[in-house]
């Protein structure tokens, strides 16, 4: 303020000494001093007005107050279309439109012939599928605003059309044309590992890629086989993900999966189930243990068995 007092009086002084006039040179004082007192914010003298508080909407935020909003996280992957492991309420967080997967309906989960159960033959030899992945596929994820469906029961093979050079793109092309539906695009995030009323393909899938071993059932196995797989497969890793499923074969309602091979059976033989995992567990091309964040339906999560990476697979047997 001082120095704006001392530029006053100098500027009295140079009208005083001009050919402007006295007059003049005051309007122009008050004119300056009027647009020095509104763009500082000072004003000699006190204010009679009280200033009513501004009650409408600010843009962006009120003043002196960060805005907390957060840019939105860009989701996009070169290898898989969408990052995994993101908590995206736009794409997938694991709980907003899940029915897109699964319906709720209690029809995968249930045996609507109790009285009829499936017996066991235990002269079926189990039958062992397994498929020659390109090791330069990865898996596509899908947002939780699209379908995915498959024409296969038990999907197995993962691929996706991203991060390869152009002669495996062509191979890509063809392999995805004889694939279909039967591949296994599927959500970004992943189910915690444990034993699931019922959890849906789309979601286990992405486990197969971590290294996992998905038990499947269906509701009207035999309860005894069900119970003695479940006890071999959990005393096996913590990496596991047990779910019944409606659309087994009757003749062998029973299954393994892993990252490219499945296991059917009629009945439960512990050394072919003990083998199967020790040949075919943690092969997957995503050396991941972390649990996942979908958990809808999780009855009994998992125990560690060797340790949390699961070093060695059976260590009991």
């Amino acid at each position: 303020m001082a120095g704006f007092l001392d530029h006053k009086v100098k500027f009295v002084l140079f009208c005083q000494y001009s050919h402007f006039g006295m007059s003049v040179c005051y309007g122009w004082i008050i004119v300056f001093a009027a647009l020095v007192s509104v763009t500082c914010g000072q004003r000699e003298g006190p204010t009679t007005e009280s200033e009513e508080p501004w009650t409408g909407r600010w843009m962006p935020h009120p003043p002196d107050i960060e805005s907390t909003s957060k840019k939105p996280e860009d989701l996009h992957d070169p290898k898989h279309g969408v990052k995994m492991g993101v908590i995206a309420k736009n794409c997938d967080d694991a709980k907003t439109n899940l029915t897109l997967d699964w319906d709720m309906s209690p029809y995968y989960y249930t045996c609507y012939s109790p009285l009829d159960k499936f017996v066991p033959n235990f002269r079926l030899k189990p039958i062992l599928e397994c498929e020659n992945i390109p090791k330069h596929y990865v898996a596509h994820h899908e947002c939780m605003n699209n379908t995915v469906e498959y024409d296969r029961p038990i999907p197995t093979l993962l691929y996706s059309f991203f991060g390869a050079k152009q002669m495996l793109n062509l191979l890509k092309i063809f392999w995805h044309l004889w694939c279909f539906k039967g591949c296994g695009t599927h959500r970004p995030l992943w189910p915690r590992y444990g034993e699931y009323k019922y959890v849906p393909r789309q979601r286990w899938l992405h486990n197969l890629e971590h290294g996992a071993v998905v038990m499947l059932y269906h509701p009207c196995v035999n309860p005894f086989e069900v119970k003695m797989l479940k006890k071999l497969v959990t005393s096996c890793l913590r990496r596991h993900i047990i779910t019944p499923i409606p659309l087994l074969d009757p003749q062998r309602p029973l299954a393994l999966v892993t990252w490219g091979c499945r296991l059917t059976m009629s009945a439960v033989d512990p050394k072919i189930v003990a083998t199967f995992i020790k040949n075919h567990a943690l092969r997957g091309p995503e050396k991941y243990a972390k649990d996942g964040q979908y958990d809808l339906g999780l009855e009994v999560p998992a125990e560690i068995v060797s340790d949390f990476d699961d070093s060695e697979l059976c260590p009991k047997r």
